[in-house]
């Protein structure tokens, strides 16, 4: 049976050795993805045979991952040793299920975790917005810049305080429409924002700042997953100025993103509304995952 021992920022180095040898990297499993939410989905770490499996106490307890080289690892003897018949393994990336020998499949059930599955889109596409499946985008970031008396900046340190005061701004907005469930989440968000800001110099974070006449109404937080790809991690903005979240999502990436090639907006959690706004981005491509269940 796996090992497994509560994460402590000292796992930060060996995790990431682990996250970095993964072919693909989904912005789930980032050590900010993991540390950033400590406090709401309190989880575990198993380092074995080259690979880290992640033990989740939180709304889905289970066990998920791996991270590591798949490409590398003996998945025959790694599941018998460690899992048995009808355990579940939650949010494997279909590139670690592709490794799995072809016999080994056969004693598998795969299932599609398309909630989870992470929506990925040409940097150059959404700061282009070339074409007509953009031009509802580029309406309204037009509307946006010709509307206001704007400024865009980079996120700098000095900015926390009146990031942190926008976002209480943000969060009291929605807190009034909410039911008790989603309000909590939105406070456990609030703890991972605090959390990236605290911790800034320790994580490969950009960010970006949207004012009119002086005043924050739309910043992004993102973390660099690779050299290729960008991870939005937060993103908000006051819904009153119209365009104000197509403004913030093209200028971020416009001034500080255009070195990239990729750019992870994350799940969608199954949320139909929050579906149709990544899919209406038209994403290049989707990090799939599964539910991987053994049959035998």
């Amino acid at each position: 049976m796996l090992s497994f021992s509560p994460l402590t920022w000292e796992d930060k180095e060996q995790y990431t050795t682990c996250y970095q040898r993964c072919p693909v990297h989904h912005a789930e499993y980032s050590f900010f993805g993991l540390w950033g939410w400590r406090d709401s989905v309190p989880l575990d770490l198993a380092f074995e045979d080259g690979l880290c499996w992640i033990r989740s106490h939180g709304p889905q307890p289970g066990i998920c991952g791996p991270l590591g080289d798949w490409n590398a690892a003996d998945w025959e003897s790694v599941l018998s040793r460690h899992f048995a018949r009808g355990d579940v393994i939650y949010d494997v990336p279909r590139e670690a299920a592709d490794s799995f020998p072809e016999e080994l499949r056969a004693r598998l059930s795969l299932e599609e975790a398309r909630e989870q599955w992470e929506y990925v889109y040409r940097v150059q596409d959404l700061i282009t917005l070339k074409g007509s499946q953009f031009a509802h985008k580029r309406n309204r970031v037009r509307a946006f810049v010709s509307g206001y008396e704007w400024d865009y900046f980079p996120m700098l340190p000095e900015d926390f305080p009146d990031v942190m005061e926008f976002q209480e701004r943000w969060r009291d907005q929605r807190d009034r429409t909410m039911d008790a469930e989603e309000v909590v989440s939105l406070y456990d968000e609030d703890l991972a924002i605090r959390a990236a800001l605290e911790s800034w110099d320790d994580f490969p974070f950009l960010g970006g700042i949207l004012r009119v006449e002086g005043e924050i109404v739309a910043y992004t937080i993102a973390e660099e997953l690779d050299l290729q790809t960008l991870d939005i991690r937060f993103e908000k903005a006051l819904g009153e100025y119209t365009g104000s979240y197509q403004a913030i999502n093209q200028l971020f990436l416009k001034n500080q993103g255009a070195s990239y090639i990729w750019v992870n907006r994350e799940e969608d959690m199954g949320e139909p509304g929050l579906r149709k706004a990544k899919l209406s981005y038209n994403p290049a491509r989707m990090l799939e995952k599964y539910r991987v269940t053994l049959l035998a």
